[in-house]
């Protein structure tokens, strides 16, 4: 920086005492030095903690909106499948219809709604015996009855019960981390719930 810019900028801040009070982004990231080395001022501290803070917030604000966002786009995917559940489909239209809307998800690449067969008893003795619900990663066995290979995170919802399987809602993403246990799935729920009701009508 030249010495005029420097000047330039020393004579606007004298003329303008509260500009940094005003201003806290710039305050925040500034890196302040005292010309002793051998200890760190208090404003140092006080204003490295004040731009960590800063940071963190930011990360904060981004993190709440991109929940939001997914949040939006789930409601509005679930809410077209809903009204897919009451028009006149059979079982493989339906199922159709919803992977389809489901895969408009650029998170998920799969999504099966598969009658009850006896071929996933295993699977369902292995991940959904408790709750009816997993959200996680599946062996290659389990993976092979339902997703591709490019599989990583897999969101699985028995519909029935464990004595009277009907069918298996299953989702898939590419992405090993998508769905996990504390996933909220409240909208995938509510939708399961309406989907079982529809399901013992086509039975």
């Amino acid at each position: 920086m030249s010495k005029q810019t420097e000047q330039q900028i020393a004579e606007y801040l004298k003329a303008h005492p509260d500009f940094l009070v005003n201003n806290p982004d710039v305050l925040a990231g500034l890196e302040l030095h005292q010309q002793t080395e051998a200890a760190t001022s208090l404003v140092h501290i006080q204003q490295r903690q004040l731009r960590e803070h800063n940071t963190l917030l930011r990360n904060k604000i981004a993190t709440l909106i991109e929940q939001a966002k997914e949040n939006e786009l789930i409601y509005r995917l679930f809410s077209e499948c809903h009204r897919q559940l009451w028009t006149n489909y059979d079982f493989t239209t339906l199922a159709s219809n919803l992977r389809n809307i489901i895969c408009t998800n650029p998170s998920i690449n799969e999504c099966h709604l598969v009658k009850y067969d006896k071929k996933f008893d295993d699977l369902i003795a292995h991940r959904l015996q408790d709750t009816g619900t997993y959200l996680g990663r599946v062996n290659q066995q389990e993976r092979d009855l339902l997703f591709s290979d490019s599989t990583q995170s897999t969101a699985l919802y028995l519909i029935g019960n464990t004595k009277h399987p009907v069918a298996i809602l299953a989702f898939g993403s590419d992405d090993v981390n998508h769905f996990e246990p504390a996933k909220d799935s409240f909208f995938v729920l509510d939708f399961v719930r309406s989907l079982q009701l529809r399901l013992l009508e086509l039975a």
